[in-house]
């Protein structure tokens, strides 16, 4: 096992290890969270990158709550302010209060109407199409990395996050989709991590999650919270030999399966469909 190491932010307590460092929050100030590189140079690379996507995004915030600044997209983590320095740097990033939405459903078992989670798929896939817009690919598509916040009047959204390893111009996507997300022909450098037929697969998978609360082929354990990566590995498998969760009759699921048999070729006309499909559910406010 390798052991990496990270530099603590003074009054920095950690809220969530991650593969390239650590996510601290503050008890001064709730509402925003710092992230700090692991200290190994191969690491802090992955890190610049994401620093460099941050100023891509644009429209760079304070972590002075009283400077508001209206963040660059309404669907992807506001930055609030980027350090360099030796070790690294810092990322200041909004704080979601309800964690990523695999937390959120899995662990947390939170609950969420069918009217929220279309208007969330639909609001993941604009955020996509921006993103692809600037030439970013998230290159790890998939509930871990889409966070669910609430504004001040109760009304929760989303937020796409993490764009550490992430593709940005000519410089490829290194991080890979989980099992259950990633495209099954990932050997073929038409579709494999980064590509935009490898993100849109992804999106049907995370609409998926989503829609039903769970990843794709949650039984055999293949996320976090399985049985290692013997279990992880188990959707990536059933992926690859083509067999894929029953969607018919499924909210969304139509979309889902195009998404997954690459019918779509941009996700905007992902987010165009989904958004279509938004009225068809606005009734449905049944936490479930």
């Amino acid at each position: 096992m390798v052991t990496y190491h990270v530099w603590c932010p003074e009054g920095g307590k950690t809220l969530a290890p991650g593969s390239t460092g650590s996510v601290y929050s503050f008890q001064a100030m709730p509402d925003v969270v710092a992230k700090l590189p692991y200290v190994e140079e191969e690491i802090r690379e992955r890190f610049e990158t994401e620093k460099a996507i941050y100023r891509r995004i644009g429209s760079i915030g304070s972590i002075d709550s009283s400077i508001d600044v209206p963040p660059a997209h309404p669907y992807i983590v506001p930055c609030l302010g980027i350090e360099d320095g030796e070790r690294g740097g810092c990322i200041y990033l909004r704080r979601a209060q309800h964690g990523s939405i695999r937390d959120y459903f899995k662990r947390k078992g939170g609950r969420a109407s069918m009217a929220e989670r279309v208007r969330w798929a639909a609001h993941l896939a604009e955020a996509l199409a921006f993103l692809h817009g600037l030439g970013i690919r998230q290159g790890d598509v998939g509930g871990r990395n889409v966070l669910l916040h609430e504004d001040e009047n109760g009304t929760r959204d989303i937020w796409v996050c993490d764009f550490a390893g992430s593709g940005i111009d000519d410089t490829p996507a290194l991080v890979l989709a989980q099992g259950g997300f990633r495209h099954p022909q990932e050997s073929d450098p038409a579709t494999n991590s980064g590509t935009i037929p490898c993100e849109l697969h992804a999106l049907g998978s995370t609409i998926y999650e989503l829609v039903t609360s769970h990843a794709p082929h949650a039984g055999c354990g293949a996320w976090e919270g399985g049985q290692g990566d013997d279990e992880w590995m188990a959707a990536k498998l059933l992926h690859d030999q083509g067999f894929y969760p029953e969607v018919t009759g499924l909210p969304l699921g139509d979309i889902i399966s195009r998404c997954w048999q690459g019918d779509y070729t941009s996700a905007a006309e992902v987010a165009e469909a989904l958004s279509a499909r938004i009225p068809d559910y606005s009734d449905q406010t049944e936490m479930v």
